[in-house]
């Protein structure tokens, strides 16, 4: 599967060219800069492309990791909510 690097993917060409690739089964690195904070994440993002398991998804900053790991919370909470629900089914 070839991987394509994609900046400026959050609109106009670059978020065309990302969904095209996407579409055609190709894997695809798409990055948008934070307001004012262009140039923070290149090395990281650099650094992926050059490994042979990268990620599927790269977190940069500390408020995406920060909802990451805030995630498992979320989904037990769900769980434990519907989990009388989710038990009853025949799945």
């Amino acid at each position: 599967m070839d991987i394509w690097f994609v900046t400026g993917a959050s609109r106009g060409l670059g978020a065309r060219i990302t969904r095209e690739a996407l579409d055609r089964g190709h894997g695809v690195i798409a990055t948008r800069p934070p307001a004012g904070r262009s140039g923070e994440g290149r090395e990281a993002v650099v650094d992926i492309t050059e490994v042979a398991d990268p990620p599927l998804r790269l977190r940069l900053g500390a408020d995406a990791v920060e909802r990451v790991e805030a995630k498992p919370d979320l989904v037990r909470c769900e769980l434990d909510a519907w989990r009388h629900e989710a038990l009853a089914t025949g799945f």
